[in-house]
């Protein structure tokens, strides 16, 4: 039932370097007509199916939204749907870091460890006995020191505790140099060949706490029906995902300030949050103030809303009841935030450089990655 679509960048090239982006999507946002007319319980189910991509995350989000919305037949369980989001992140970061950046980068995928933290998250999240074990602390500190042994030989070389302390670029680069693993090879490959590739200057996403959202995020909805489409920060395109949410981390606020908000920055900064996850899944976070991954609440009489952090940035789902069943269903995904036609991908693409169609499709398709669509993207390349 996945309804994803596309997403296609066209790049204009004289040549030399990218004149103009032109970014245009197929994706349907058939969630209203979809999800129209069903049980709130129903209504939960199918959105889970709907995306392919991050579908804990949509059924988190549905479950809230419908709930702050006076929905009785739906479990919204805020400590559950926090943990669930949680490790559905790590998993993704696995994944990108391990199979999709080798690919784009032009390195070997490792598919084994990404196959075994999905195997370990996915029996935490089922149980021994069939139950979740997302109330069971010991379970859940046994399950983030597997993923950080994990993430230790496949992603850091170093336990990832111990990667959150490299704080200055002069011990960033020595890690990467050392190239213990992939991850750090590929860094380097980066810093040498492309540090400012995809650099943007579009700013990133505020801290989207509740009043944020109220302030800014629930009246574009409630004023402008294209805004999941098309959606802005007070009229303005805005970046979510890893490095929105870790900007403040000393490496990756030092790396920003030497060469911006880069593919390469953002790559540190997905380095940065699976490391904090697994820390925090190992031990209590240290971060008292942090937004919650999952925040819902009224926005009106049968009126619900729904803000998920997940992997690739924030998800929003608005949804209205009416005589039990669902009357209006709104989603906005990280995609479409990052991939504004005037967004961080589009700034970032414009004046790229390169000497052939070739290598000119290949670093915008790093560039891609860093950003992470939850769709197909495809890149054309045509004479301006």
């Amino acid at each position: 039932m996945a309804i994803e679509g596309e997403i296609t960048v066209r790049l204009g090239w004289n040549g030399r370097r990218v004149t103009d982006v032109d970014i245009r999507s197929t994706r349907p946002f058939a969630a209203a007509r979809i999800l129209a007319g069903k049980t709130p319980a129903d209504a939960v189910a199918t959105a889970a199916m709907l995306f392919s991509v991050c579908g804990g995350a949509q059924a988190a989000a549905a479950a809230s939204a419908l709930a702050a919305a006076g929905a009785t037949d739906v479990c919204a369980d805020p400590a559950r749907h926090e943990r669930g989001v949680a490790l559905e992140t790590m998993q993704e970061h696995f994944w990108r870091l391990l199979i999709d950046w080798p690919q784009v980068l032009g390195s070997a995928p490792e598919p084994t460890p990404v196959a075994a933290a999905r195997y370990r998250i996915a029996a935490a999240v089922r149980g021994a006995d069939g139950s979740s074990a997302f109330g069971n602390a010991a379970a859940m500190r046994e399950l983030g020191a597997e993923l950080s042994r994990l993430a230790t030989q496949s992603i850091y070389g170093m336990p990832p505790a111990a990667w959150l302390e490299l704080a200055t670029l002069p011990a960033l680069d020595a890690w990467s140099a050392r190239g213990a693993t992939a991850c750090a090879r590929m860094l380097a490959t980066m810093l040498a060949d492309m540090p400012t590739l995809g650099r943007s200057d579009v700013g990133l996403m505020p801290v989207p706490s509740r009043a944020a959202l109220l302030a800014v995020v629930v009246p574009a909805l409630d004023r402008d029906p294209d805004y999941p489409r098309l959606p802005t920060w007070g009229g303005v395109p805005v970046e979510t995902g890893a490095l929105a949410r870790v900007r403040a981390h000393p490496l990756v606020a030092a790396l920003a300030e030497s060469i911006g908000h880069a593919a390469a920055t953002r790559y540190v900064a997905r380095l940065a949050d699976l490391a904090l996850l697994l820390s925090a899944l190992v031990g209590p976070s240290t971060d008292d103030g942090a937004v919650p991954r999952v925040q819902a609440f009224a926005v009106g009489e049968s009126d619900g809303f729904a803000a998920v952090q997940t992997a690739r940035g924030l998800l929003v789902h608005r949804v209205r009841v009416a005589g039990g069943r669902v009357a209006d269903y709104r989603i906005i995904a990280p995609t479409e935030w990052n991939f504004h036609p005037e967004g961080a991908l589009a700034h970032g693409l414009v004046g790229l450089s390169a000497t052939s169609r070739t290598e000119l499709r290949q670093r915008a398709q790093v560039a891609v990655q860093a950003l992470d669509p939850c769709v197909a993207c495809r890149v054309e390349v045509a004479d301006a």
